[in-house]
């Protein structure tokens, strides 16, 4: 699946023929896990993945979201797979592109670029093309909405929850509802190019002055609300030889910067861009060792509102105190613990908030790409489940969760090894 896939010549974009294909889905996901272990067993979960990535939309988001819970969740075959659909996703032929941009910009503005007709990157809701504006020369890139995406949610969404019913790709329960829900906020937002300018606007303006980051410029005279334009900038992947080529210091470098812009995204703007895959940032080498992170996709970013950022705050500071008192009083007020839930469960709790702050701990260096701090929490995670009666998580923490497994992923593809306890102590006040 790592092959370069033709363009798809159009999107199906009728609730009776999007119907059809998941439902095609489904029927071969039946039975799916009962054949685990056969010689068809895997070729028919990639049938599936690809009828996701065909249908763009809602189908491919929730995907591409199910892929960032797959160590949770999924068995490490499926996740691979569904980690495809960040990366290899089929664009779309310009034919229906050019109707969108025509439809959106007029014919004026559209004769005022020159555009690449072949996609740049292409993803579940749009993909994106670069154009040159014909009277100055000036590089940028057109975001452009997908045809029809928008119309086919509540179709998409209740065909997906049945279908990975069917193949008990993911356990049922509150915690798979409280995803679904994140999915469904996280789409209706994400179609929205407007909110998505304004956020790049916003964190274009707060980092303007860190040498550290780069935020692409919009491009007002040609944004609408499914055509997002933005300055054009190059860079490298943060996992292509390129970058991995870099001596130690300077990956350290850029993973404490990747830290450092959760953190104040998190601590003081109070806004988490909530999509971190790699796809959504570049770095850019700087022969002289000041090398960037270039920051894309503003379109998943979400408030954090009160009390719960007051309450994760203090969780965090009881965490790196080492305090079972505070962190299991963290807990109560995050809703995470009940006041009937018995001592070993609170005990687990306290022991899960511990392992979370290894890599935060004093002392030698942490090896990030060593690191099998996923599978250990994953492993934590699924014993307090299959235990004890789960409990929906603040709505808060779903999308937290993901941000934080990007981090993580982010610096362990760097394979940074640094120590970060003055970072995250500075940034929670202690």
């Amino acid at each position: 699946m790592s092959q370069k896939k033709a363009p798809l010549k159009d999107i199906r974009t009728s609730l009776l023929s999007r119907g059809f294909s998941l439902a095609k889905a489904s029927i071969k996901a039946g039975g799916l896990f009962a054949g685990r272990g056969s010689d068809n067993w895997l070729p028919r979960v990639e049938l599936i993945i690809n009828e996701l990535g065909n249908l763009k939309g809602t189908a491919m988001k929730v995907g591409q979201s199910l892929s960032m819970y797959g160590e949770h969740l999924l068995p490490k075959e499926v996740n691979d797979l569904l980690k495809t659909l960040q990366q290899n996703s089929p664009p779309l032929a310009w034919e229906p592109i050019h109707k969108v941009l025509l439809e959106e910009l007029g014919k004026e503005k559209l004769a005022e670029l020159d555009i690449d007709h072949e996609a740049l990157a292409a993803a579940s809701i749009g993909q994106v093309h670069r154009a040159k504006i014909k009277a100055t020369g000036e590089e940028i890139v057109l975001k452009v909405q997908y045809p029809g995406v928008a119309a086919a949610v509540e179709t998409d969404m209740k065909l997906l929850k049945f279908i990975l019913n069917m193949s008990e790709m993911v356990p049922r329960g509150p915690r798979f509802d409280q995803i679904f829900s994140e999915i469904r906020t996280m789409f209706d937002q994400e179609v929205d190019y407007n909110f998505e300018r304004g956020f790049t606007e916003k964190f274009h303006e707060v980092l303007k002055d860190d040498p550290r980051f780069v935020v692409p410029k919009t491009i007002p005279r040609y944004c609408t609300g499914r055509v997002l334009a933005t300055g054009y900038i190059a860079g490298e992947r943060p996992d292509s030889p390129q970058v991995q080529a870099l001596p130690l210091e300077r990956r350290n470098r850029l993973g404490r910067s990747f830290l450092e812009l959760y953190l104040m995204e998190f601590f003081e703007l109070r806004l988490v861009q909530t999509d971190p895959h790699l796809g959504n940032y570049r770095v850019q080498i700087d022969p002289s060792g000041q090398d960037r992170l270039v920051l894309f996709d503003f379109g998943a970013v979400r408030e954090v509102g009160e009390p719960f950022w007051s309450n994760y705050r203090f969780l965090v500071q009881a965490g790196l105190k080492n305090d079972a008192r505070e962190i299991e009083k963290g807990g109560r007020q995050l809703g995470l613990l009940q006041p009937d839930d018995p001592i070993q469960l609170v005990q687990e709790y306290v022991e899960l908030c511990r392992l979370l702050m290894e890599p935060f701990a004093p002392g030698q260096d942490y090896d990030w790409g060593a690191s099998d701090l996923p599978k250990r929490v994953a492993t934590k995670v699924s014993g307090i489940a299959f235990n004890y009666k789960m409990r929906a998580p603040p709505r808060e923490q779903v999308f937290l969760d993901r941000k934080l497994g990007g981090v993580f992923i982010f610096l362990s593809v760097l394979k940074a090894k640094m120590q970060t306890r003055a970072t995250i102590t500075k940034a929670v006040g202690l």
